[in-house]
């Protein structure tokens, strides 16, 4: 799984335990960054996001029980995301994430779309996650991707949706 860029050599490949650091940090990053833009629009109101609660132990227990993947750049980890079957053909998407420099260049369409062929060759039929709808951004961008918002809650003290996308 290679995509090739006019500027970079990116790699799409399943992560193994050796990178549940990068991972671990990457998260951060990049949900650090999420929850700033969103103290920014909401005049500091606090944004909690359980990505930034989580633990090194968790991203090992995904790697170890659920399908990860990472895109490199060369040797650095710039975006991932993990895969958890929650019933039979149907999967989570989740603690999907770019770095903020790689951020808006097609990447994190890039390692979805290398998701989706994953997930076609379990033959699997649908595939979910839960997002933000305060995030203009995010909607859009898995509006995009095909999902479409199935129903909202506040269960996490925000307004956020359940989206699903139809895999085969």
């Amino acid at each position: 799984m290679t995509a090739v860029s006019k500027k970079s050599n990116y790699k799409c490949r399943e992560g193994v335990l050796a990178d549940a650091e990068a991972i671990h940090i990457l998260m951060q990053r990049a949900f650090a960054d999420y929850a700033k833009k969103k103290n920014k629009e909401n005049d500091g109101e606090k944004v909690i996001n359980s990505a930034l609660r989580e633990e090194l132990d968790a991203v090992k227990a995904d790697l170890n029980n659920n399908i990860v993947l990472v895109l490199t750049n060369g040797d650095e980890i710039i975006a991932s995301l993990r895969l958890e079957e929650i019933s039979e053909k149907r999967y989570l998407l989740k603690r999907f994430a770019v770095s903020p420099v790689y951020q808006n260049q097609g990447l994190g369409t890039m390692l979805f779309q290398q998701a989706v062929d994953k997930l076609k060759e379990l033959n699997a039929h649908y595939l979910q996650l839960y997002s933000s709808l305060e995030n203009e951004k995010l909607i859009c961008f898995y509006q995009g991707l095909g999902f479409n918002c199935l129903e909202t809650d506040h269960s996490k003290g925000y307004e956020r949706g359940l989206w699903v996308k139809t895999i085969k």
